[in-house]
């Protein structure tokens, strides 16, 4: 193989390995899931769904939020409105959210539920979505079944 052959796979290469690094830089990893409640279970006083980003977006981070969002204005505003549902958008690199941030363990972009019952945090990660970027019909349905899943 001639040099100037050697040269371009080997920066092909290195844009790949780059680009692959930025790409798991804004996912978060899997995380096992917390138990799901029995049936007949007191029902949630409260489902918060928090969706967590570092200060330096990519446009992955901003779909999830944009479908979270949607997902939830269109479905479940009754709910929100109730004080049933609540919505909060952090950064996790804001010192102002030090507290949040430790409590739900995170530090990337990432997407949990909440269910506060009788006082008690009841978290689960939702990890799932970073499969569906682009996906609004599945994105939406997931997100959306998590939630119900929970009230």
């Amino acid at each position: 193989m001639n040099l100037p052959i050697k040269v371009r796979l080997c920066s092909l290469l290195a844009i790949l390995i780059l680009s692959a690094g930025i790409l798991c830089a804004c996912s978060s990893p899997a995380q096992p899931p917390t138990p799901s409640p029995e049936p007949g279970d007191d029902a949630a006083t409260v489902v918060e769904v928090v969706y967590f980003h570092r200060s330096q977006r990519c446009a992955g981070c901003h779909y999830a939020e944009d479908a979270t969002r949607y997902t939830i204005e269109t479905y479940f505003r009754d709910e929100v409105a109730s004080g049933k549902v609540v919505f909060k958008v952090l950064d996790v690199q804001d010192k102002a959210n030090v507290a949040i941030v430790e409590k739900y363990g995170a530090y990337t972009s990432s997407l949990f539920i909440n269910e506060v019952r009788d006082g008690i945090d009841h978290i689960e990660e939702v990890t799932g979505i970073w499969f569906l970027l682009g996906n609004d019909e599945a994105f939406v349905n997931l997100v959306k079944g998590e939630i119900e899943k929970h009230l």
